[in-house]
Parts: C-alpha cells; sequence; structure tokens
C-alpha cells in the first residue's frame, strides 16, 4: 500500500514548494509571471525504493490553461497522478486535482479534489472568500456521506496547485545560502506552515542531460509516510522556467524519488543544459 496508495495520495501535496522561495512580503504582492503561460503541460515519474529495489509506481501530470472564473480572469491548473496498471490489481490509484486562481493578484478562488483510491471515492470542493480570509468546503464520500464546513485562513495561504505556481515566479537571484522561508499552505480542510531552505546551485543529470539547478529542501509534514523533522532536496531548472526536474524525499518505510519525464508548452526556452 505504501507503494500507491500513499506516495501517489500525497504527491501533489509533495511537490507543492518545490518550484521556488516565498517570503510573506512577496506573497502579498502582485504577481509578476514570465515563468509559465497557458499550454504548459508537465509530467514526472514517481519511484518508490525499498531495501534495494526501485520500483516505479506512477506519474503525475500538471496542466496550465487560461479560463474565465465568474467574469474574473484566472489561471486553470489541474494535476493528475496515477498508479501503473501493474499494481492496479493491489490498489489502483486515480486522483485530479483542479485549481483556479485569479492572474492579477494570484489568490486563489477555487480547489478541487477528485480521488479514486481502491474502494475509496472522494469529491472535495474548497470555495475562497478573499475579503473575509475563509474557506467554504465541501466533501463528498462513495457512502454520499456530506460534510460541509468554513475555515479561517492567513491571508497568505494557497492551495497546493497555486503554491506550485506562484513559487516558480519568484526571483532567486538574492536568495542566500541557508535561507529558510515560512510557506503555508490549505489541504483538505487543514492549514500546513512548512520551510523552505534555500541550499545553493548544482547541475543535476537527468534523461535531458545535465542541467544547471537551483537546490532547495523543504521541511515534510509528519503524517501517515513522512519521517517527522526531515526533508525533501528538489532540483529546480536555473532559468527563466524554474521546472522541478528532480525531487527525493525520505519516507516512514524507505524513500520517493520523482523525475521529470516529458514537458511540452514552456513559456521559455530551456536554457538550464549544460553544453
Amino acid at each position: 500500500m505504501l507503494i500507491s496508495k500513499a506516495v501517489i495520495r500525497k504527491l501533489v501535496l509533495l511537490i507543492v514548494c518545490v518550484c521556488g522561495v516565498a517570503s510573506s512580503k512577496a506573497q502579498t504582492e502582485k504577481i509578476s509571471n514570465g515563468v509559465f503561460g497557458a499550454g504548459e503541460a508537465i509530467s514526472y515519474k514517481v519511484y518508490y525504493h525499498w531495501h534495494f529495489l526501485w520500483l516505479e509506481s506512477g506519474e503525475v501530470t500538471f496542466t496550465t490553461a487560461s479560463r474565465s472564473y465568474h467574469g474574473i480572469q484566472a489561471y486553470y491548473f489541474t494535476g493528475t497522478g496515477h498508479s501503473y496498471p501493474k499494481y492496479d490489481w493491489f490498489y489502483m490509484v486515480r486522483d485530479t486535482f483542479q485549481a483556479y486562481v485569479d492572474t492579477f493578484g494570484f489568490k486563489p478562488l477555487r480547489f478541487a479534489r477528485f480521488s479514486n483510491e481502491g474502494s475509496n471515492h472522494v469529491h472535495n470542493d474548497n470555495l475562497f472568500d478573499e475579503i473575509h480570509h475563509k474557506v467554504f468546503y465541501f466533501s463528498k464520500d462513495k457512502a454520499n456521506d456530506f460534510k460541509r464546513d468554513s475555515l479561517n485562513i492567513p491571508v497568505s495561504a494557497f492551495d497546493p496547485l497555486a503554491g506550485i505556481y506562484f513559487t516558480r515566479c519568484l526571483n532567486f537571484s538574492k536568495a542566500k545560502t541557508n535561507d529558510t522561508i515560512p510557506v503555508t499552505i490549505y489541504l483538505d480542510d487543514h492549514i500546513y506552515h512548512i520551510h523552505i531552505k534555500y541550499i545553493g546551485k548544482e547541475e543535476q543529470a537527468t534523461k535531458f542531460g545535465t542541467l544547471r539547478c537551483i537546490k532547495i529542501k523543504v521541511s515534510l509534514i509528519s503524517g501517515t509516510i513522512f519521517k517527522q523533522g526531515e526533508e525533501m532536496t528538489v532540483w529546480v531548472t536555473d532559468d527563466a522556467n524554474h521546472l522541478p526536474v528532480y525531487i527525493e524525499a525520505p519516507i516512514v518505510i524507505g524513500s520517493v524519488r520523482v523525475e521529470l519525464l516529458s514537458f511540452s508548452g514552456l513559456r521559455n526556452a530551456m536554457d538550464a543544459k549544460v553544453k
């Protein structure tokens, strides 16, 4: 079960802040996006390490589009995760995450999660009220059990998909080694406070060649699969795309590795390749 249920189920949250460094000041200012655009698609392969084996467990794909949300110009982000068919007999996972984010202030408008994991089926919908700093959430499971409630959230809180794309747009040029910055994430009617540590710059070997990367560490949320106090390590392209290419994270039993599998529709040229 660790291979598919735990890994795929938590993967979007695990990747939430792998793309950059966020500060409280930056989170309250208008974002300048020169990093991504509509039509971008990025896929990752997920590996689970147990003893001496690296097992290919599934894939995650992120896409970007431009849409109108009740008259507000918005980014429409999706994140989909699935286990490979060879594990479906054991525990099939088909998860979809969707988010609408205001293009002007980069504030979350709506976030939805559709999870089909084995015999568990959950639809979770979240509507954000920026004026009153609240989120109204609705959840329904396979048995049609309904849950409705609201939660006060910090001004700087992001849903997971908004967090990914917001942090990709931030400038790394002023970051210093071991700078640690707090980031706030909302997911499944909970608020998570994590920290990002800037490590420096490093070359990383990938299927696309050796890439110049920015290296960071992200504190992990303790829970079903993460070790308390541990950090995951992330390598992001050191170019205008700030594209995550490689992730390593320890879990309770073994570890997880995430590798960039494919990309298309990048807004900028991939200039991080070492020639």
